[in-house]
Formats: structure tokens, C-alpha cells, sequence
């Protein structure tokens, strides 16, 4: 008896959709990430861990769709002709959620040691991740479009670097009025540290949607 031998097309969706639900893993990361500062900047420290909980529940099943897609990557070699630029988009999507549960782990930690810092600065830092978090579901609409609508996938990855772009100019209008103001160096570093980790989750966002452009134009 003879199997029949799965196409490329075939192949492909099953990946998309792994890459789908990587996404919406992401989204929901960052999801829990910015109800966390939110409620860092509210004072609400025991729902900052409730959330910080949620995050690392979220991350164990993001590490299983992980493994998942690689391994089904792997088994296909050949047969998949845009097989290289699916193992980058694994790893960036990974990138973005090990930031996400980076910033989460210090956040937890400020908490912690009851370490103080400014309400302006956590409610600044707030509004940066809840712009980080637009762009995540924005890639996620972006992917959903991927195996349906390769074209349409294109225009809202113009999106995407548009709400980057708003995460750039907010993150470097709060580096510079930390660095000019008076408070203790230790608060400067954690506040900066955080607002670096968000830009880096949005700037690994471009790289996103530019590797789902170039899995588009191979459709």
C-alpha cells in the first residue's frame, strides 16, 4: 500500500498554524506583562505577582509549541522550500516572549525587595508596554493573514512598524528624562533596564513581519 506523499502546500499550513498559535501565546505574555505594570504603577503588588504567575504558566506552554514547531520544521527538510526563514521566525518569536517574562522576572523582584520607584516613571513604563503589546497584536493579525491572504499580510505588517516606531519615540523620551533627573542610580538602572527590554520586544517585532513579508512572497 502506498501513502500519499504531502505537498508543500499542505506542509506549510500545518506550520502556520503552530507559528498562529505561537502568536497568540505572545500576545497573551504580553498581555499579563502590561497588566502587571499597570498594576505596579496602581500599587497593587499582589496582583503583579498573580500576573508575573500567569506569565510563566503562559511561557511553559509556549516552550511546548516551540519544541513542536521545530521538531515538525526539522522532520520536513527539503520539502519545505522557505524552510530557513520559518526556524528564523521560530527564534524571534521566541526572543520576544523571553524579553516579555525578562521584564516580568524584574518587575517580580522590584516587588521582592519593596523597592520604591517613581509613579510617574512605572506609569510611563506602563504606556510603553501597552504599545508594545498593539504590536504584538498587530503581528498576530498579521500572521492570521499569512495563510490566507499573503497580500493582505503585507499591508498590515506596514502596522506593525508604525506602533514600533511610537514604542522608539516614547522609550527615548523616558531614557533621556531619567538620565536628567536627580534620584538614586539604582532607579535609573531598573527604569532603564525595563524601558530597553520593551524597545528590544518592539524592535524584534520588525524583524517579525519582516520574515513573515519574505514567507508571503514565497506563498
Amino acid at each position: 500500500m502506498t501513502f500519499p506523499v504531502e505537498t508543500e502546500a499542505t506542509i506549510r499550513r500545518r506550520i502556520l498554524d503552530i507559528c498562529r498559535e505561537q502568536t497568540r501565546n505572545v500576545v497573551d505574555i504580553t498581555r499579563e506583562l502590561a497588566l502587571m505594570m499597570d498594576n505596579l504603577s496602581d500599587g497593587k503588588p499582589k496582583d503583579c505577582k498573580d500576573n508575573y504567575g500567569n506569565m510563566v504558566k503562559i511561557m511553559d506552554t509556549f516552550d511546548g509549541t516551540k519544541k513542536k514547531l521545530l521538531e515538525e520544521v526539522a522532520s520536513v527538510g527539503n520539502l519545505l522550500g522557505s524552510r530557513d526563514d520559518f526556524i528564523r521566525l521560530i527564534f524571534r518569536i521566541g526572543e520576544v516572549a523571553d524579553y516579555a517574562q525578562g521584564i516580568g522576572y524584574r518587575v517580580s523582584s522590584i516587588i521582592d525587595k519593596s523597592w520604591k520607584l517613581d509613579k510617574r516613571y512605572t506609569k510611563r513604563l506602563a504606556e510603553i508596554v501597552t504599545l508594545v503589546l498593539e504590536e504584538m497584536s498587530k503581528i498576530r493579525e498579521t500572521m492570521m493573514s499569512l495563510g490566507f491572504n499573503p497580500t493582505r499580510a503585507m499591508e498590515l505588517s506596514i502596522a506593525v512598524e508604525d506602533t514600533e516606531k511610537k514604542v522608539d519615540s516614547a522609550y527615548r523620551s523616558l531614557d533621556l528624562e531619567v538620565l536628567d533627573e536627580k534620584m538614586p542610580l539604582r532607579t535609573i538602572l531598573i527604569v532603564r533596564d525595563i524601558g530597553a527590554h520593551m524597545e528590544n520586544m518592539a524592535d524584534l517585532g520588525v524583524d517579525i513581519v519582516d520574515l513573515i513579508r519574505v514567507i508571503a512572497l514565497t506563498a
